[in-house]
């Protein structure tokens, strides 16, 4: 057995104290537990007379432990065994967390027989704690625990204990050899040292050295020296561990949140791709009505890119009181139903400052404490549905009037064409030379005038039914251009007729109601054009377009028409009677019944066709004629 010394070379000591701060010093300086596992190794056999040693590393996931580090052996260790399966002299040092330095006696003379004899199947071990206590550190022992392999009997174990003062703990640990871990690691061995690694909370695992050439026991100073290595670095094995679980930790939640970023990019590009695609125009704003966020349909819709809008007031998109919108708004919008919004019809003012009738949608944004933190508009385009509300309202009123019309129409004729018979028989009484000749003339004559007006209210009234046949426009616009010709010349008017091609496309209508619509339109233009002017005919399909500039329209568009366009160099139409010119007994001219672009688009109705105008004042005027095409 060892005897720890009781006096030391002073020279020993401060080689020792440098040794140790030389290892720690190079602890200190890594985080990663296989360099400092090297670190152990080196140092422990730079400053002992170890020859082999093997660092046994404890995997807490698998439950096993596994060679790391080995010096002094013929080949590199592979060694993987569960942790379950360890030598008995292994699971002790684990269990007690203080080192083993394991010693097997010469055997006594007929001593080893008998007990080979007694149980060949097991190994019992002496296990004695020396009595040495810190009185600073009670808990930490400062010397080394001694295990004495195959002990025989008790005479051995009275002989080891003789020296009472120095022992003040002795137990017996038995286990079986088929459990033979560290032979299996270390060979046959008579004497080795294991040293676990650990701190005050958990194990890493154990350092196995012996001295397999001189086949000596390791000293006291050696398994002291050793154990000091082993224990600072314990800490910052348990440090680099830490770190390393950090990392990976680190590494996993890295991981995890570049999924949820990709998803949630994924996400976001989704919802952003339908929030573009929408046909409905977006528009978000901040709790102070300052835009923050605008789609492709506002820009499509209104004119405006985001860029242009962002961090403007909502408000100026309106044309409406700013204080209407902020009333909305007003009181975090309490007014505003949080499940169906607040619905309204506003006009927009857009980029080119027209204005959009729009229906609107506004909804309240809430962040996720559930507080309000902005407003959501939506809104449509409602031009068409204005138009067709309109129409609606045209219709029910030309119904009522055509009725009215109808009525009074009749109640005149019938005495006006007795009248218009009287007329004429007093008219026989009178002599070309006589001086009432001529107040008859011009009775007769009103008489004529108020009988073609009748029978115009009565053709808007009760249109006849049209004769539909087979029919290419271009006769029915050259024949109607005939009839004018003479009021063309008279007026030095600039003629040009586009009719397509040669070979336009059938069309089905009758031809003397459609030859009627274009001589009205046309009359019109040329009255509107002063001398000198010019007037543009242009007939197009599908193949073709047509660029015009402010509309005001009363049909639907349809898909496969055939287009006509009629263009002056005249006045214009003033804005405000744009959606009135098609209402009976409108007219701006002096003689005029107002009853010809009435009938005209009661007559391209019966042809399920539209008829539209656009003008510029001061610029001219374009009717707009579309009507099928025979298919």
């Amino acid at each position: 057995m060892n005897t720890p010394p009781t006096t030391g070379s002073s020279n020993q000591q401060v080689q020792d104290l440098r040794h140790l701060y030389r290892s720690v010093t190079r602890m200190a300086r890594t985080d990663v537990v296989d360099t400092l596992l090297n670190h152990v190794a080196e140092d422990i056999i730079n400053t002992t007379d170890l020859e082999r040693l093997v660092v046994l590393y404890y995997d807490q996931q698998g439950k096993k432990l596994e060679s790391r580090v080995s010096y002094g052996f013929d080949k590199v260790l592979d060694i993987n065994v569960p942790f379950s399966q360890v030598n008995g002299l292994l699971k002790r040092a684990y269990a007690d967390r203080e080192p083993l330095n394991v010693i097997k006696p010469k055997p006594e003379k007929n001593i080893k027989n008998k007990c080979a004899q007694k149980d060949s199947l097991q190994v019992t071990c002496g296990i004695l704690k020396d009595n040495f206590r810190d009185q600073q550190r009670d808990k930490q022992r400062q010397k080394i625990n001694i295990c004495y392999k195959e002990i025989a009997n008790n005479h051995a174990l009275d002989k080891l204990l003789s020296n009472k003062g120095r022992f003040r703990h002795y137990s017996i640990l038995t286990y079986y050899q088929h459990d033979k871990t560290i032979e299996s690691i270390l060979g046959d061995t008579s004497a080795f040292l294991i040293i676990p690694i650990c701190d005050d909370h958990n194990f890493y695992g154990y350092v196995l050295a012996n001295k397999p050439e001189s086949d000596t026991p390791v000293s006291y100073e050696e398994a002291r020296m050793a154990t000091a290595i082993v224990n600072h670095s314990s800490m910052a094995i348990g440090r680099a561990m830490k770190h390393h679980e950090m990392i990976i930790r680190i590494a996993h939640q890295n991981e995890e949140l570049s999924l949820h970023l990709e998803t949630n990019e994924e996400l976001k590009s989704f919802y952003e791709s339908i929030i573009q695609g929408l046909r409905i125009g977006l528009i978000t704003a901040d709790i102070n009505l300052k835009i923050t966020h605008s789609n492709n349909a506002v820009k499509s819709l209104l004119g405006y890119p985001f860029k242009k809008l962002a961090g403007t007031q909502l408000t100026d998109l309106f044309d409406a009181e700013e204080e209407e919108i902020r009333g909305i708004f007003s009181g975090g919008g309490k007014c505003i139903d949080p499940k169906t919004g607040y619905l309204s019809e506003f006009e927009l003012i857009c980029a080119d400052q027209t204005k959009l009738p729009t229906e609107i949608c506004f909804s309240i944004i809430t962040n996720k404490e559930g507080e309000t933190a902005g407003l959501s508009c939506m809104f449509m385009d409602i031009t068409q549905r204005k138009k067709m509300e309109n129409n609606l309202a045209r219709m029910d009123r030309l119904a009522s009037l055509g009725e009215l019309a109808s009525g009074i129409a009749h109640e005149i004729r019938n005495p006006l064409a007795g009248i218009a018979a009287a007329l004429q028989i007093i008219g026989k009484n009178f002599t070309q030379q006589d001086p009432d000749q001529e107040i008859f003339n011009e009775v007769f004559n009103q008489v004529k005038r108020l009988d073609e007006f009748i029978k115009n209210l009565l053709r808007f009234a009760r249109p006849s039914n049209p004769k539909f046949e087979m029919l290419t426009i271009q006769h029915v616009i050259d024949n109607a251009l005939f009839l004018v010709s003479n009021k063309i010349s008279q007026k030095n008017i600039i003629l040009t007729v586009d009719h397509g091609t040669d070979t336009q496309p059938l069309i089905e209508g009758d031809k003397g109601l459609l030859q009627q619509v274009f001589l009205n339109i046309i009359i019109n233009a040329l009255d509107a054009t002063e001398d000198n002017g010019s007037l543009d005919i242009r007939t197009c399909w599908p193949e073709k377009s047509i660029n015009t500039t402010s509309e005001t329209a009363f049909s639907t568009p349809k898909t496969h028409n055939l287009t006509i366009t009629i263009s002056d160099s005249g006045s214009g139409i003033d804005k405000a009677n744009l959606e009135t010119i098609f209402n009976p007994f409108f007219t701006t001219k002096s003689q005029g019944t107002g009853l010809g672009l009435a009938i005209a688009h009661r007559i391209i109705e019966q042809h399920n066709g539209g008829l539209s105008v656009k003008s510029t004042t001061g610029k001219g005027t374009t009717f707009i004629i579309t009507l099928p095409l025979f298919e």
